[in-house]
């Protein structure tokens, strides 16, 4: 630009110098000095003609005094001017032939023309050559792609590129000179992993060999599903990959997002197989998430432990509930005990956005402080109850959910204050569910007193009582606890139960007992001062509820339902008149059904009740009766028998599991149930595997789904 000044302002100069000679005194020839540039010059200045030393005499003048110079023309590329820095040789999102691409990287000071440059691989026969112009600054990195439907813009459409999918090889060549080179394995030494590109390290790129220690998988999604970084740095094959991006990907997604690879994940929690919750483990990678939950195969041994850190493909992605999971995996690499679950904890107790937000919470691994607000909810799906819960950001609107027997144990209720630690958060739909499948990950700072709900006698000798929470620890002779009439000679507590042994009771009898004051719960609370129940003395079972199948399978109208009764006699017991009757715990969906004249069930023999015309056909050959429109539910549930108006039996049912039937222990069929409950050490969902149900249905989809119970013949024993 000075030269340009220069210039100027010598022909301004120039200018004025013609005007000058022009309107003056034309006599004298000799020239006059012209002024230097940028000087004053008026009317009487002299004018110095000489040019200015500084300017060469052919000048080519710019009209364009802000324009810039010319920059220096694009530059061939020569050997190692670019680097092959990341191929996709194996895309997962789209087919190979749409999604294979190659990034080069310029390592040059100049920009590069690479029209007529061709791209080889060990899958063509001949390279492809870039026909048009094509350039790439110094320093900037150019995606060459098989399709526009790579998944990204890519600079350039490379039609015709085909790369190896196991060992191969990809090279550019300009000017009949090998410009950059990779020759690959099928995993040996170079990453071969579906979805993932050859990501080469930034600290290699100005390497002049090749080897495979310089490559590593990506681990960034860019198109849902694949991984890479076209277009963009890579990092560093030392640093510790950060799944949260591959996990983000996989909840946006849902199912069909298959083979994903999760790489570099923290196992937060170990959840235990309860109901129709699977087993499986829960990853994360940051505190603000997403997080990840990973089911196992039933009966397959659990492969993680807390704090490992993971890697693993994804090849089955399922959504229910609201929430997206992994349902099936494969290539799982464990680095044990590396992670730091405890850097990943949020404490909720103050979210207020824990329902706006459940999407970005659900799965994490959280502490939270609570109040029980509500009554127990009985049936939280298979296996679990829950409660009601408020925190100081959330009045309402969350659950504290348990597996069945750790709640039964802790017996929780209504105004106790819980502390949380270390779980992670469930949902179902638009409900946030605190999980716990552990004692150790509850504490409880304040409870309501203590007291009994009932009492009921279970064998001549034995009485069940039933607290509101469990007891901490008693005197095993039994002392600490009073019944008129009747000498206690033993003790056992069993979470919120206590089995007290007896003399023998007389048969039908009213006895009371009464609870010493010195008795507290498991988080020494003490007991109510007139804490007491009533209870009957034993008096042996003459028809017994032994069996319910209340969901044979998913969806209404369930074609194998039914109720099975039991006759502990020594003698045929007409059941003609008797009454069947079912209830929701909630007091919702009461009905009574009437069994017919003549319908009987021989001594130490099972009578089955089909719940429709379906289900009698599928069980024809032990169905005494189909009680039209007995739909069992998919709830908690209390059923009983009465005879000539008395009830004979009751039981109290947790929410049923999907295809097994829930039966008495055939040790214990003459056991009495506890008012409003069961025993789980008396009841259970029918046991068994592969190769013991008792039918295969085939339902609407075509699918077989197998069937466990004991129809119409005798029970399991409950392991």
């Amino acid at each position: 630009m000075m030269l340009r000044r220069k210039t100027l302002a010598m022909l301004a100069a120039l200018s004025l110098a013609a005007g000058a000679a022009a309107c003056g005194d034309t006599d004298d020839p000799s020239p006059t000095p012209l002024p230097d540039a940028g000087e004053d010059v008026g009317p009487d200045a002299e004018l110095d003609t000489d040019p200015d030393p500084d300017v060469e005499e052919d000048v080519d003048v710019d009209p364009d005094p802000d324009t810039d110079v010319d920059p220096d023309p694009v530059a061939t590329p020569t050997a190692g001017d670019l680097v092959i820095t990341e191929l996709m040789k194996q895309p997962t999102e789209v087919a190979a032939f749409e999604g294979q691409w190659v990034e080069l990287l310029n390592t040059s000071d100049a920009e590069l023309e690479l029209e007529g440059c061709a791209l080889g691989s060990s899958s063509l026969d001949e390279a492809v050559v870039i026909g048009e112009s094509l350039t790439v600054e110094s320093g900037g990195y150019l995606t060459l792609a098989a399709s526009a439907n790579a998944g990204f813009d890519a600079d350039f459409i490379l039609e015709g590129l085909v790369l190896a999918e196991g060992e191969g090889s990809v090279s550019l060549d300009c000017d009949g000179t090998t410009i950059t080179e990779v020759a690959y394995d099928a995993g040996e030494s170079y990453p071969s992993v579906a979805g993932a590109s050859l990501s080469r390290d930034p600290a290699f790129n100005g390497a002049t060999d090749d080897s495979g220690d310089y490559w590593c998988a990506a681990t960034a999604a860019y198109n849902g599903a694949d991984l890479g970084t076209p277009g963009a740095a890579n990092p560093s094959c030392g640093e510790a990959p950060d799944a949260s991006a591959a996990i983000a990907d996989l909840l946006l997604n849902g199912p069909g997002d298959d083979g994903k690879l999760i790489e570099g994940a923290t196992v937060t929690y170990v959840r235990p197989l309860v109901g129709v919750d699977a087993a499986g483990f829960f990853v994360q990678s940051r505190p603000e998430g997403p997080a990840l939950f990973v089911a196992v195969a039933e009966g397959e041994t659990m492969p993680v432990a807390v704090n490992d850190v993971v890697s693993f493909l994804a090849t089955s992605v399922v959504s229910n509930g609201g929430a997206t999971w992994v349902d099936g995996f494969e290539s799982l690499t464990v680095d044990a005990s590396n992670g730091n679950r405890d850097a990943l904890v949020t404490d909720l107790s103050a979210a207020t956005d824990l329902v706006s937000s459940l999407n970005s919470y659900t799965h994490r691994i959280v502490s939270a402080s609570m109040t029980i607000s509500g009554d127990l909810l009985t049936f939280a799906g298979p296996g679990h109850q829950a409660y009601p819960v408020a925190t100081e950001g959330l009045a309402e609107g969350a659950q504290l959910r348990m597996a069945t027997e750790l709640r039964q144990a802790f017996g929780l209720e209504q105004g106790c204050e819980v502390d949380l630690s270390m779980t992670p958060l469930w949902r179902f739909e638009e409900t946030p569910q605190f999980m716990v499948y552990d004692a150790t990950e509850l504490d409880v700072s304040a409870c309501p007193e203590l007291t009994v709900v009932s009492a009921t006698s279970t064998s001549a000798t034995q009485v069940e009582l039933v607290l509101t929470r469990a007891l901490g620890p008693i005197l095993g002779d039994g002392s600490q606890f009073t019944i008129d009439g009747l000498t206690v000679t033993g003790a056992v507590v069993d979470g919120p139960k206590v089995i007290l042994t007896t003399e023998e009771q007389t048969s039908a009898a009213e006895y009371t007992v009464e609870l010493d004051d010195s008795l507290t719960d498991i988080f020494g609370a003490t007991i109510a001062a007139d804490a007491s129940a009533t209870f009957t003395g034993f008096v042996a079972l003459e028809l017994v509820i032994s069996e319910v199948m209340a969901r044979f399978t998913g969806g209404n109208g369930d074609p194998g339902e039914y109720i099975e009764l039991y006759n502990p006699g020594t003698e045929n017991f007409d059941l003609g008149g008797c009454v069947v009757s079912k209830v929701k715990t909630d007091g919702s969906g009461a009905g009574d059904f009437t069994i017919e004249e003549g319908v009987s069930v021989p001594a130490g023999s099972y009578a089955l009740f089909a719940s429709s015309e379906d289900a009698g056909a599928a069980l024809s050959e032990h169905v005494a009766q189909v009680l039209s429109g007995f739909i069992l539910n998919n709830n908690p549930m209390v059923y009983s028998v009465s005879c000539a108006g008395e009830v004979l039996d009751e039981l109290t049912t947790p929410g049923p599991q999907l295809g097994r039937s829930f039966q008495k222990d055939t040790d214990s069929l003459v056991t009495p149930n506890p008012a409003g409950s069961y025993s789980s050490d008396v009841w259970c969902f029918t046991p068994g595997a592969e190769g013991d149900e008792y039918v295969v249905h085939i339902n609407t989809n075509g699918e077989a789904e197998l069937k466990f119970g004991t129809p119409g013949t005798a029970n399991l024993a409950c392991d």
